[in-house]
């Protein structure tokens, strides 16, 4: 790489670091990718930028530092073993998250090829378009509401076995009720009343996506009823949660009647999403 790269890349980085991005090398990596069209790991082939590019960096560099999230200033967002589409209007998908379906994996093996899944509260369907890339499940139905959400799913479920479900998960599906092998789910769980110790970055994703009543935990109140009505005998839930709500997730989930309820932590060690048996 030249100086000129190098220098391009010192003063992109240096501008991520004094707005206080937490991993600025690696974001500065990402907008060059995808400036270039080229792979990161193909970058040290990157002799210099055109001007129009180097215009582009700028101005990504500019909304970067203004607190927008890097994935809505790109469109993609990687997942696994995914680049899902996303923007404004959808949430962003997390690597915390990515445990969560790691955790699912390990069920389907269990229930072996053919298992029906529903993922609730889908949004850019970045976990139902996971299981349908690692596992062999016969059937996936992903439920969103939000009509900007709406839009994102269709275009990252296009092409996969996923069906995109239009509706509020509280009535959604209900010709399978008792033939779910799985239900899996990242729903709101942020309590209204703590807006404002959130990031600009995270305030970028919809509130729809974000706030739930009650301390945060209406809709994951809504996600374990819905889940009993759908899931067959030894069926199980998986629901991510806030890093402090596990113990009252596990109490919804207890009450409900699920069994073999445990919480578990994301690659941080922090309480991330507890599951049950129907």
């Amino acid at each position: 790489m030249s100086n000129s790269m190098a220098a391009v890349k010192g003063l992109a980085t240096a501008a991520l670091i004094k707005a206080g991005v937490i991993n600025p090398a690696a974001e500065v990596r990402v907008l060059l990718a995808w400036l270039t069209g080229l792979e990161p790991n193909q970058l040290w082939r990157l002799d210099s930028l055109t001007a129009t590019q180097t215009a582009e960096l700028d101005a990504a560099i500019e909304r970067r530092c203004g607190g927008e999230p890097l994935q809505h200033i790109t469109g993609l967002a990687y997942f696994r073993h995914l680049t899902v589409q996303v923007g404004p209007g959808v949430f962003v998908p997390r690597p915390e998250t990515e445990v969560l379906v790691d955790w699912a994996l390990d069920r389907l093996r269990d229930v072996g090829p053919g298992g029906q899944i529903v993922e609730l509260c889908a949004g850019s369907g970045a976990i139902a378009a996971s299981l349908a890339l690692e596992a062999d499940p016969g059937r996936i139905w992903a439920v969103e509401r939000s009509d900007e959400a709406w839009s994102w799913l269709q275009r990252n479920l296009r092409g996969t076995i996923v069906e995109p479900v239009h509706a509020d998960m509280a009535g959604a599906l209900p010709d399978l009720n008792g033939d779910i092998d799985l239900v899996v789910a990242n729903p709101p769980y942020i309590d209204p009343a703590d807006v404002s110790l959130l990031s600009a970055e995270v305030l970028a994703d919809p509130a729809e996506a974000l706030f739930s009543p009650e301390h945060g935990l209406a809709a994951s109140r809504t996600v374990v009823q819905v889940a009993w009505r759908l899931l067959k005998a030894g069926g199980w839930l998986g629901t991510e949660h806030g890093d402090q709500q596990g113990p009252a997730v596990v109490e919804i989930m207890v009450r409900q009647g699920f069994q073999d309820v445990r919480t578990y932590q994301d690659l941080t060690g922090r309480d991330r999403f507890t599951v049950g048996r129907r």
